[in-house]
């Protein structure tokens, strides 16, 4: 689990540091970084109300969660400005594919 945690939080550093800041260099997008952060906290929030509020199983709560936080990251994404970043889109799944690993590593403990 430890692995899985650790590859996608590499792969997940290595897509957003394809940013370019102010002066043309590349840097780390700390805004793709709070994605990364809100879309597994989110996850792991919407995961916990699913199995324990409303009483599903863990697959369950786990397809339940992932599609209502990808569908909340693209609609924010699609009203808060006027062009929908594609970056910011990987980010908040790589957030939700971090916090699904866990689940699932913890499901197997």
């Amino acid at each position: 689990m430890t692995k899985n945690i650790i590859f996608i939080l590499l792969i997940s550093f290595f897509m957003c540091t394809s940013v370019k800041a102010e002066d043309g260099h590349f840097g780390i997008g700390t805004d793709k970084f709070a994605h990364f952060g809100v879309s597994y906290a989110g996850q792991t929030v919407l995961y916990g109300i699913a199995n324990k509020n409303m009483n599903l199983d863990k697959f369950d709560s786990l397809i339940i969660s992932s599609l209502g936080m990808f569908a909340a990251g693209v609609l924010w994404e699609t009203f808060s400005s006027d062009k929908m970043d594609k970056k910011d889109i990987l980010a908040n799944t790589l957030g939700q594919a971090a916090a699904v690993t866990t689940k699932i590593g913890r499901a197997h403990v």
